[in-house]
């Protein structure tokens, strides 16, 4: 397999989201210009913490080890996987500037396509539970839920993501890494475009009636602050860090389940462990208010069915090299 099997695919895709970033700002209403290059400067400096982490619990592991390596060993064996450790490198930053991109396009596609499908997800959500689902967690001290639902989720992305770029070349791990760039570049913004929608959290905000007046009241302090940080964003027209409003599909669920995709791919013993993270996120995206229980299931069916895509995209141009080979010598 060679880099270039998803290198390629990801570099367009990449640039496509940002050619719709810069071309939509005006045509929404937008006149302040996004500060990507603040935007990449945090990605990059939150993939190098977590990249020197996973160093040093190797180079811990090592020490460990009956036969310790020198500190030369060491540095020899930094200069042998130079190749592997600047992939690491460059596609860490390609897949930092797709999710920026989105974040981008993310509210602008609001401002082309104001909510219309709340009530629809929110009536099809009681009729499947029996009730509004964030019902379930009615009462419940949901403190930790609230502060964990966005850090390790991006913790765990970020780190799959170079433990993904680490791996032997493979036709899985290709597909799991034109994945996620699809996910971020195609899947989020066709389903937000499609069925714009804010989310339980902001329904009375766009006029639509108290029905969630009592989710407001059950959800920790710190969530209403985000949501009031996200609807002034959305309000004034503010192209701020980490804003834009969309709940249909999540894309939390989305990456939570590209996730599992990776480990699973790879036979890794974390998939049980994946798995339940991602209920876990699921059942926190509901009981938080910020989506629809519908809202994940389709993030969770998407990215199954985005991966079942590249993974015949990438067998597909796989089988297209051995064919050239092939008939390569009968040419000559």
């Amino acid at each position: 397999m060679d880099e270039l099997d998803w290198l390629v695919p990801s570099a367009i895709l990449t640039a496509l989201l940002a050619a719709l970033a810069f071309v939509l700002t005006p045509i929404a209403g937008f006149d302040s210009s996004p500060d990507f290059l603040g935007s990449l400067i945090k990605w990059i400096f939150l993939s190098l913490s977590i990249g020197l982490f996973l160093a040093m619990a190797k180079w811990l592991s090592l020490m460990l080890a009956e036969d310790r390596p020198d500190f030369g060993t060491l540095i020899g064996r930094v200069r042998q996987n130079a190749r592997s450790i600047g992939c690491i490198a460059a596609g860490m930053v390609l897949a930092g500037l797709d999710m920026i991109f989105f974040m981008r396009v993310k509210p602008l596609l609001t401002a082309l396509a104001p909510f219309w499908a709340d009530p629809m997800l929110a009536d099809m959500d009681s009729w499947l539970f029996g009730r509004d689902p964030w019902r379930f967690f009615e009462g419940m001290n949901l403190d930790f839920m609230a502060l964990t639902y966005n850090l390790y989720w991006a913790f765990a992305f970020m780190f799959t993501l170079i433990w993904l770029f680490a791996q032997p070349r493979s036709v899985g791990r290709s597909a799991c890494i034109i994945n996620y760039f699809a996910l971020w570049s195609l899947f989020g913004p066709i389903g937000q475009y499609l069925f714009s929608a804010a989310g339980p959290i902001f329904f009375e905000r766009i006029g639509l009636g108290d029905r969630f007046e009592p989710l407001r009241a059950n959800i920790p302090e710190i969530t209403n602050r985000i949501s009031d940080y996200l609807w002034t964003a959305y309000d004034t027209s503010e192209l701020s860090f980490a804003a834009g409003i969309s709940a249909m599909p999540s894309m939390h669920i989305a990456i939570a389940t590209w996730i599992v995709i990776v480990f699973a791919e790879h036979r890794s013993r974390m998939t049980p462990v994946t798995i339940a993270f991602c209920l876990y996120l699921w059942a926190g995206s509901v009981a938080l208010g910020w989506h629809y229980a519908l809202d994940g299931l389709v993030g969770m069916i998407g990215a199954v069915a985005v991966h079942a895509l590249c993974r015949a995209y990438v067998r597909r141009r796989q089988a297209l090299e051995i064919s050239a080979v092939t008939a390569a010598p009968a040419l000559s």
